[in-house]
């Protein structure tokens, strides 16, 4: 089955295997033919002409060396299979007419028809079919055929002076017409055979390989509609139990704020203290509900459809405010460094206050009582912004460290941590949406008894070009 783009990749993983090994077995002759010659010579006392059979020899050792830069290039060629495998084929057929070409001339100055190694025509007629189409593969019998009976009978008449292997064979065997025509008979008989057989197994290969591709491919069509229905269908239970689980939430959180607010009566400490904890938990149970929804709605284009020119120092001081609560309830120093001026971004502006309001939230999460987070912003460089969140938290294992940015992963530690494992895989989404960076380093200080702590969430953003938009400027502090 060699129909127009029927199993293209499959023929393009077979000639890519069967020219890598053609070209590693071209390698192997030269080394054969260096180490026969001098045996022959040396060892054994046969005439073989030195200079003209090692002169062959390092032809062949160049234009393999060309072969192989070839085959590298033909790897990073044309991404259309059909052009690879069209590509592949000529360049197997050139390797094949050049080796023929070469073993016609060697064979001449060790024999012709007297040296045994004519029957080498077979090898290449043999990786021929395997590489080519049939219609090429009996072209290359055919080349193989002719050269080989143009030498004998050049030989034969005296056009080309006979190279005798002194002490091998007797010195008029070229010239016998017995022997000249069986082995011209046997070998062409030889050669049709191999070549009728080997096209056909070829084929027959082809057309399985090529039937069980087709196989695969159908099951992998088969299977990605069910991983996109499927995907349809989590989508829609998100979204769905999301805003069922939303909604009581919501109304949940009012009341405690209408309380807070003293709108049904006044409030103690004690009562104020247990309903802002009550309110703190709900709002974890939101934005973890939030964080759900992310992961069903996080699509880059809707994302970019949300950008627009901004100042990040606002969606800062906003982050700032929604951790708040949390950080005094554990006593925890909640500090920032801007500077008085940034530059603005083209930017989704609710995306990266989502993004630092999770890194901040982490940061106050795993940070002891009493700790500190500190958040710092400054200019990296002409075009990028960077954002660091540094806490005094106890880091984070090594074994964890490949694993932090991937979905609902969550550390194994000894206290309970609320949250979905999302928050960190969503940052990095949204911050890659933005053509930026976000990574961490865990241990990033040492503390007062030497011992390594922390951790330090970086992101980069690129700035807007100087004429697309102007900073709003903002004051520097601590907070």
């Amino acid at each position: 089955m060699e129909g127009k783009g029927a199993g293209l990749p499959v023929a393009e993983l077979g000639l890519l295997r069967w020219l890598r090994q053609y070209v590693q077995l071209r390698w192997l002759a030269v080394g054969a033919v260096l180490l026969g010659t001098l045996v022959a010579r040396f060892a054994m006392g046969i005439g073989v002409p030195l200079f003209p059979v090692l002169g062959i020899a390092l032809v062949i050792a160049f234009y393999n060396v060309l072969f192989t830069i070839w085959q590298r290039r033909y790897k990073q060629y044309a991404r259309e299979s059909e052009a690879r495998v069209r590509s592949g084929r000529n360049f197997a057929f050139t390797q094949v007419i050049v080796d023929l070409i070469a073993l016609t001339v060697l064979l001449h100055f060790i024999g012709g028809i007297e040296s045994p190694f004519f029957m080498f025509y077979l090898f290449h007629v043999g990786f021929g079919s395997m590489m080519l189409s049939r219609r090429d593969a009996y072209r290359v019998m055919v080349l193989a055929m002719g050269l080989f009976v143009l030498l004998v009978v050049a030989e034969f008449l005296g056009w080309l002076p006979h190279v005798h292997l002194e002490g091998f064979v007797p010195p008029d065997l070229y010239q016998e017409q017995g022997y000249v025509a069986a082995v011209l008979v046997s070998f062409a008989a030889t050669l049709i055979v191999l070549t009728a057989g080997a096209t056909a197994i070829m084929a027959e290969l082809r057309r399985q390989w090529e039937q069980q591709a087709w196989a695969k491919e159908r099951e992998l069509e088969a299977t990605a509609r069910k991983l996109d229905e499927l995907d349809r269908m989590r989508v829609f239970f998100l979204g769905l139990a999301s805003h069922d689980l939303k909604t009581p939430l919501a109304v949940v959180a009012n009341y405690l704020q209408a309380i807070l607010d003293g709108f049904v009566g006044e409030v103690n400490e004690k009562q104020r203290r247990w309903m802002e904890r009550a309110n703190v938990r709900v709002m974890e149970l939101t934005r973890m509900i939030n964080d759900f929804l992310d992961v069903s709605q996080l699509a880059p284009e809707r994302i970019l459809e949300e950008m627009e020119h901004m100042s990040l120092s606002g969606i800062v001081q906003q982050s700032l405010e929604d951790v708040r609560v949390r950080a005094e309830e554990k006593e925890i120093t909640l500090r920032a460094e801007l500077p008085r001026q940034l530059p603005p971004l083209h930017a989704a502006p609710r995306r990266l206050q989502q993004v630092i309001t999770n890194l901040l939230d982490n940061a106050v999460k795993f940070s002891p009582r009493k700790g500190e987070v500190v958040l710092k912003v400054y200019q990296q460089g002409e075009d990028e912004i960077r954002v660091d969140v540094e806490d005094t938290g106890p880091g984070i294992p090594t074994l964890y460290m490949p694993h932090i940015f991937e979905d609902y992963f969550r550390a194994r530690r000894k206290e309970f941590v609320p949250g979905a494992g999302l928050g960190l895989s969503t940052a990095r989404k949204i911050v890659e949406v933005h053509e930026g960076e976000l990574w961490v380093e865990s241990p990033y200080y040492e503390d007062a008894e030497g011992k390594e702590r922390g951790s330090r969430f970086s992101l980069t953003l690129q700035t807007s070009l100087p004429d697309e938009g102007q900073d709003v400027g903002d004051s520097e502090g601590g907070v």
